[in-house]
């Protein structure tokens, strides 16, 4: 490490004193070097400034896990993390999160532990298989498939950045993903009995992405519990709303059970074109399930194509041709049903010759953008928010009327956690005179999730303190604005349903960015 001081940094550090239950924080100012790592400015505080300040270290390389911390909203590894990589003045240091703190910096991690042995983590195997072992050779192509599933050093990171870990009964993503690690290993003959610690929580996930994007070793954990999904829906060990959801898909081509005939009912009046009465367009608006069948959401489809004819776009639809993209229907892990549609979509999207596509749902975004076959289509796509913003720049779109409202935007995670598309909305937000844009504590790629992916939107069962959407509500109420604006039509359901939950209508109201330009324009 370098001896030169190349600046000091101020550390806002958490605290908390266990004797007398009082949160509070301390300030330190810290010489910081080349190469200097979080851990390293934590150990000088403590050697040079205050010897009472606690925190877990041992291993110092990453290895042992114990380190980890929130760094500006962000769960990492104190001994990973070098202070001047983050390029910042001042950072906030506090304890993990969805475990209780012990003092300062240290959380108990029994919760973690608890959950992580549900999993039964060593090879089963039949009780005569014991008894006579025989010889297996394991081949490098066979032990490829899970070697980084391995790699989990159970920090619990994964856990304290995940929004369904604060109901209890989670397993969480390092459990489940060490669960598919021995599914998939050939010399595992335990599937069944795998099956079980899952059956009644896995469902929790929203596929956020938070667990894979801040995992120190990369491990893949959202894609693994896809994976667990796809078991339990080829074993019929499904809740009675999952199955609700995949049967819609399977009978009408949307989650929402209702008959494609009225998948144009939304544009009512609005001269909407459509496919195969129009061939050809410069852009194909992709519409969504949710906003062309929930009322609530048909609104902001109905202010995007007013939007269109405004700009005199040559847009299009697919009508009734249009079917789900199928991005709930994967993460739910029925992969069978996702390829149908996708194959559909992709026959008719060939068929419509458009220059690009316009999604109003990150979910359409990114699966068009990242899952197969979508994917291999190299299709040209943007999010609304992207086609808007670059409007705004070029001066196609000018919102002149103000709008005086105190908003803080969220961050959809299939947007930003998925896609880091966190300065198009933003950007939109701003071009709008009167309208004070705040951000919220958890914001950009440490948002918090709404609750609402994986098809958790259709199927929410728990209790409202137990919700995301809820907990993600109760931190705007904190933040004293009017507005939550959002770029999701999922976002839009699960939040207004925590709104509700909380009776605080009177209070904060919830709104795309679309509503928002709307008024401006």
């Amino acid at each position: 490490m370098s001896t030169k001081v190349e600046k000091i940094v101020e550390f806002k550090i958490s605290r908390f004193d266990p004797e007398s239950k009082k949160h509070y924080v301390s300030t330190y100012k810290v010489p910081i070097r080349k190469g200097t790592t979080i851990l390293e400015a934590l150990l000088y505080i403590k050697d040079n400034l205050d010897e009472s300040l606690s925190f877990r270290h041992s291993c110092r390389m990453g290895i042992c896990g114990s380190c980890g911390v929130n760094v500006n909203g962000k769960p990492m590894l104190a001994c990973y993390t070098q202070v001047l990589h983050l390029d910042a003045d001042s950072l906030l240091i506090e304890p993990l999160a969805n475990m209780p703190v012990i003092k300062d910096l240290v959380v108990d991690i029994q919760p973690f532990f608890d959950a992580y042995k549900k999993t039964k983590t060593i090879l089963i195997k039949p009780e005569e298989a014991l008894q006579k072992p025989t010889e297996f050779i394991q081949m490098p192509a066979e032990l490829k498939k899970f070697w980084d599933l391995t790699l989990c050093t159970k920090c619990s990171i994964c856990y304290s950045a995940c929004p369904a870990a604060i109901d209890e009964r989670f397993l969480g993503p390092a459990a489940l993903t060490a669960n598919y690690r021995f599914v998939i290993d050939s010399r595992d003959e335990g599937c069944p009995e795998r099956l079980k610690p899952m059956e009644d929580n896995i469902w929790l996930c929203t596929q956020c992405n938070s667990c894979t994007l801040f995992c120190p070793k990369l491990v893949s954990c959202a894609n693994s519990i896809v994976e667990d999904h796809s078991l339990l829906v080829e074993a019929g060990n499904i809740p009675r709303t999952v199955k609700d959801v995949l049967e819609s898909v399977y009978k009408y081509h949307n989650p929402m059970a209702t008959h494609q005939s009225k998948r144009m009912d939304w544009a009512e009046g609005l001269n909407v074109k459509t496919f195969p009465e129009i061939t050809s367009a410069d852009v194909l608006f992709f519409v969504c399930c949710s906003a062309v069948y929930d009322l609530r959401n048909r609104e902001v489809a109905r202010i995007m194509a007013s939007i269109f004819n405004k700009m005199g776009v040559n847009y299009a639809t697919l009508g009734t041709e249009e079917w789900c993209c199928g991005d709930h229907v994967l993460r739910m892990g029925e992969k069978g049903m996702f390829e149908e549609l996708a194959q559909h979509n992709i026959g008719t999207f060939t068929k419509l010759k458009a220059e690009k596509i316009v999604t109003l749902s990150p979910h359409c975004y990114n699966t068009f953008k990242n899952d197969t076959p979508y994917v291999d289509e190299k299709l040209n796509v943007q999010h609304y928010t992207q086609f808007l913003a670059e409007a705004i720049q070029q001066g196609k779109i000018k919102p002149s009327k103000p709008v005086k409202k105190k908003v803080a935007y969220h961050d959809p995670c299939f947007l930003g956690k998925r896609n880091e598309i966190y300065d198009a909305p933003r950007q939109i937000l701003q071009a709008i005179s009167g309208l004070e844009l705040s951000e919220m504590k958890r914001t950009r790629e440490s948002s918090f999730c709404c609750g609402g992916g994986a098809g958790r939107v259709w199927t929410e069962e728990a209790l409202p303190e137990k919700r995301p959407c809820v907990d993600r509500i109760k931190e705007a109420l904190e933040l004293g604005v009017d507005t939550i604006a959002v770029a999701c039509p999922f976002c839009v359901t699960t939040l207004e349903d925590a709104v509700k939950v909380l009776d605080v209508e009177n209070k904060i109201a919830v709104k795309d960015v679309l509503e928002l330009l709307r008024e401006a324009i």
